[in-house]
Parts: structure tokens; C-alpha cells; sequence
């Protein structure tokens, strides 16, 4: 129930069996895509896709320091 962040009280007073239903599939999706993209994102061997150097050049303008 947290998912959708509402009590249990709510769901079973306002969904319908069939909403549940697909809300459940709907979530069972994403939490498949989050899963695959972290399995893709992670795992030995994996290379950045832009080099630190190339990385913190685009940064450094988005990066303000404030000095107390």
C-alpha cells in the first residue's frame, strides 16, 4: 500500500477488484525495468560513459562555491 502511498482502509473501501488488479501489474512492470536497469547500470566490468576528465569539464559551470 505504500506504493501508491494510501492506507489499506482506502484501497479496499474505494478500488475495485479489477483496479487492484491492474495497478498490482502495473507495479510488478516498473519494479521489472528498475531491476533490469540496475542489473545494466551495474556489474564488473562496466565503463563510464564519459570520462572524468570530459565529466568535470561540463560540471564546473553548474558547480557554485561559496566561501564563507
Amino acid at each position: 500500500m505504500s506504493e501508491w502511498h494510501l492506507p489499506p482502509d482506502y484501497i479496499i473501501n474505494n478500488w475495485t477488484d479489477e483496479l487492484l488488479n491492474l495497478m498490482m501489474w502495473k507495479m510488478v512492470e516498473r519494479k521489472e525495468r528498475e531491476a533490469q536497469t540496475m542489473k545494466g547500470s551495474s556489474g564488473a566490468g562496466h565503463e563510464p560513459q564519459v570520462s572524468d576528465e570530459v565529466f568535470f569539464a561540463r560540471a564546473k559551470n553548474l558547480i557554485k562555491v561559496v566561501r564563507k
